[in-house]
């Protein structure tokens, strides 16, 4: 006659482990919702500085002509404008800052999504324009000046 196996504790503590990680970290996500105390301290690591990066960049294409205008808002949003006041919005996407790099989704609608990367050198924005709708995803060097 055959016994059933005696369950195996470590098992059972191993299924448990990702839950208690995850209770143990705070539990309240990144809003903050279970540890008000450290909402402003979350928000600055995700979000950083983006003072430096706001207001409105003229960018030039390897050719050094004027191509677009980039405006980085205050509220973590950005948009690609033909007009310096952004009323000529061609793509438009969000951003965190990480010391000197700020990057984020970008959305072309009609046409795919992609990201940037603005990588400020001094007074220079180095922004590289990641297309995903091509394949390998395509890569457009622009370098900004602040107006």
């Amino acid at each position: 006659m055959s016994f059933p196996r005696r369950p195996r504790p470590w098992l059972f503590l191993l299924l448990l482990l990702p839950l208690a990680l995850v209770w143990g970290c705070g539990g309240g996500g990144p809003d903050g919702d279970d540890n008000d105390d450290n909402a402003a301290e979350t928000e600055e690591t995700v979000a950083g500085d983006n003072s430096a990066f706001v207001g409105t960049w003229a960018l030039r294409g390897a050719d050094g002509k004027l191509a677009w205008y980039i405006l980085f808002k205050a509220d973590n949003s950005w948009l690609i404008s033909d007009t310096a006041d952004g009323s000529a919005r061609r793509v438009f996407g969000t951003y965190v800052v990480e010391g000197n790099v700020a990057a984020g989704p970008m959305v072309n609608p009609g046409t795919g999504e992609g990201e940037i990367v603005a990588t400020l050198s001094g007074a220079t924005l180095n922004l590289d324009f990641v297309e995903f709708w091509h394949s390998p995803p395509k890569h457009v060097p622009y370098t900004g000046t602040k107006l």
